[in-house]
């Protein structure tokens, strides 16, 4: 039903009334919409969403990087050279000692050429050896150092910096007082360490410890006490600290995973059982002349290496060189097919959804297997029921659901086992959504909006068709493209393509006082599912009474029933390939107004149910939904107003009314996949301020750099 103008005044005064308003400076009524509406061109295309295999994914065999160890350690026992001198060390200095005293070759090299600070042991102060050192060039105070400490060390002199510049002249082989240094740990601290033995606690990581402390005996010999630990897996180091450096660096070449540098890999066949493959495999390898085995506690023996996970149906291959592993991967891509040896009489697979529930994809299985009256779905295990009649499977096979797992079990041959995949791959994938945006508006109506706002937006001559303003009037194919008469007033929905030009309407009647926005929600309701949204409170009613018969009075037992009121919306969107969305759309406005028979109240009610097919980020408005609250006042002179006739000098009766019409503007938008949601939240966070921004994390903000010792990982590939 539409409704006419029947004056001139009225719309002169509202368009003047809107204009001033419309002048002032006022913050909008209505939010903005989270979601800008999407463009035309995206009309009738197909969304990818990231991680779904697409129309025309083929059955093929995944390949997947599975996590690598750390490249091999190439850390060396040797010493690495002395470094070149500095530029500042100039070579000046020229060495000619012949058979002096050793005591007297000591200080003249340590006080007297390098100036340094030392003590010497009384034993070595004692000596009489003779000492001769000439050098043919000249000679940087660094040099003539390293000269003097290979030279004492052949005399079972040791020469030890204490570091702090001072030098420490002792025997090879002497104790020096100072109590043993006992360190646990993998490396010796930098600061170099006075003469005292030290105790080092190492800990393995990868290697047991008997064999490490076999392979270091054999090594240093007797230069550093080794104990191992073997209920600990440990070694305890004893002796000189450069000795002990020495030895730790071994352990750490030594101390390195089997596998360490080996390139692997994760298959997961799809007609093959791992062991299956894995062994199938092993023969051709072996054939080849490769040296292969799939049993993992011989690992180190063989140097490509398949061990079958049935649990997961996979397959995890090692290999040394990347060019075996892809020699392997395209042998198992060969494998990994159909077999036509099982004939009919099939075997079982199973396919785990991951979008989709698994109960949903059986039932659609089953009726293309051409299971047209199954029997209804029985338990034969805790989390596993089966789809159809178990007592004798269809000809082209039986599909079981494990609920627990959400898995796909089907018994049958391989050649329709192939088919169903590829159909299963295409309908397992993410349902789409629907965020949902819906304002509730009251609009008082006064003299010059009292036929309601569709006539108010119909008189300002701009229809908000497309985003067009056309001039065309109301009800000849403008705003209202359907009416339906409710009560005093009516129904109006309107479909908007320019949701902007209509909340301005809004905002602008808001600003004077005419509008109030009672909510605006937002819902993300899943394809297919029912969402509802509900303002108001629970009002009690009785519905039944227990009467006495004899007396007539009322008995005490009474029934009471809860009435829902106030702003209910509830919508259902169904989502389309096209960009379109189906909307069941029920919406009521209700309030109690004043007591009715036996004491319950009497509610008022507008109701629309209505049906709606829209185009992704499309705006429905419902308007016509009007109300009338009648009110009569009394005011005079207390006590003369009450004096019967003469009184009606003395007072004075005003009848005062108030009309107002809801308004709902529903407007939807299709989430496709994850990253439109995320897009969703983050809009929805910036409207609430700072403080619902997320904060980053400490590791993002400062990323670490990973320890050598970890392995490195590598993100797996998705099953196809």
């Amino acid at each position: 039903m539409t409704l006419q103008n029947s004056t001139r005044t009225p719309l002169a005064l509202l368009i003047t009334s809107l204009l001033l308003s419309a002048c002032a400076s006022h913050p909008p009524i209505l939010p903005e919409p989270l979601v800008k509406p999407r463009a035309e061109s995206r009309a009738g295309q197909l969304l990818e969403v990231p991680g779904t295999p697409r129309a025309d994914t083929t059955l093929v065999t995944s390949i997947q990087d599975t996590p690598k160890p750390p490249p091999a350690d190439t850390l060396s026992t040797v010493k690495p050279a002395a470094p070149a001198p500095a530029s500042k060390d100039i070579a000046n200095i020229t060495v000619a000692f012949d058979q002096m005293p050793l005591p007297n070759f000591v200080q003249a090299i340590y006080g007297l050429i390098l100036k340094k600070t030392y003590s010497m042991d009384p034993q070595v102060a004692s000596r009489k050896d003779l000492v001769t050192l000439r050098a043919s060039t000249l000679q940087t105070p660094a040099q003539i150092e390293n000269a003097a400490r290979l030279l004492l060390k052949t005399y079972g002199v040791a020469v030890t910096d204490l570091g702090t510049g001072n030098y420490r002249i002792a025997p090879d082989n002497t104790q020096t007082g100072y109590a043993p240094e006992i360190l646990r740990g993998r490396a010796l601290p930098e600061v170099p360490l006075a003469l005292r033995p030290i105790y080092q606690l190492v800990e393995l990581q990868a290697v047991r410890s008997s064999e490490v402390s076999g392979w270091l005996t054999k090594i240093f010999g007797s230069k550093v006490s080794i104990i191992d630990d073997a209920p600990h897996n440990t070694l305890i180091l004893s002796g000189q600290s450069d000795d002990v450096t020495a030895v730790l660096a071994a352990i750490h070449v030594l101390d390195q995973p089997l596998m360490k540098g080996r390139q692997s890999q994760r298959i997961n066949p799809v007609f093959w059982s791992a062991d299956e493959l894995a062994k199938k495999l092993v023969d051709v390898l072996t054939a080849e002349g490769y040296s292969a085995t799939t049993t993992a506690g011989s690992a180190g023996q063989f140097p490509i290496n398949l061990i079958p996970i049935p649990g997961i149906n996979a397959l995890i291959v090692f290999a040394a060189d990347p060019a075996v592993m892809r020699h392997i991967t395209d042998w198992a891509r060969d494998f990994d097919k159909p077999n036509p040896s099982r004939g009919s009489g099939g075997g079982y697979f199973t396919y785990q959804a991951r979008y989709t529930n698994a109960d949903n994809l059986a039932k659609t299985m089953q009726d293309v297997l051409g299971e047209t009256q199954a029997a209804p779905v029985q338990t034969y295990a805790p989390g596993t029921v089966v789809v159809g009649a178990p007592k004798a499977p269809a000809k082209s096979g039986r599909v079981i659901v494990n609920a627990a797992t959400n898995t796909l079990i089907f018994q049958g041959s391989d050649q329709n086992h192939t088919q169903l995949l590829n159909l299963l791959q295409e309908l397992d994938k993410p349902a789409k959504s629907a965020l949902i945006e819906v304002t509730v508006a009251e609009v008082t109506l006064d003299d010059t909006t009292q036929l309601g706002v569709e006539w108010a937006f119909g008189s300002i001559g701009s229809n908000y068709v497309g985003g067009t303003r056309a001039g065309v009037p109301l009800g000849n194919g403008g705003l209202a493209t359907a009416g339906i008469g409710i009560g005093t007033g009516g129904l109006t929905i309107g479909r908007i393509n320019s949701v902007g030009d209509l909340r301005a309407l809004i905002n602008l009647l808001a600003t004077s006082s005419k509008a109030n926005v009672i909510s605006s929600p937002r819902i993300l309701a899943r394809n297919g599912e029912t969402a509802t949204i509900q303002v108001g409170s629970e009002i009690p009613t009785i519905n039944q009474q227990q009467t006495n018969a004899a007396t007539g009075g009322v008995g005490v037992l009474q029934s009471v029933q809860y009435r829902k009121t106030g702003v209910i919306l509830t919508v259902k969107p169904i989502i389309y390939s096209g960009d379109r969305i189906d909307l069941d759309v029920t919406q009521e406005v209700s309030d109690s107004t004043r007591v009715g028979v036996a004491g319950s109240p009497i509610i008022d009610t507008r109701k629309v149910d209505t049906h709606l097919s829209l185009k992704d980020g499309t705006a429905v408005l419902l308007g016509g939904l009007m109300s009338q609250n009648n009110s009569r006042s009394e005011t005079g002179v207390p006590f003369l107003k009450d004096i019967p006739v003469a009184g009606q000098l003395f007072r004075t009766n005003s009848d005062n009314g108030r009309k107002t019409e809801m308004l709902v503007l529903i407007t939807p938008y299709i989430v496709a996949d994850d990253h439109d949601a995320q897009e969703i939240t983050d809009a929805f966070r910036n409207r609430l301020g700072e403080w619902a921004k997320p904060k980053p994390s400490p590791s993002a903000a400062s990323p670490t750099a990973p320890s050598p010792a970890t392995p490195s990982s590598k993100s797996s590939a998705p099953t196809l």
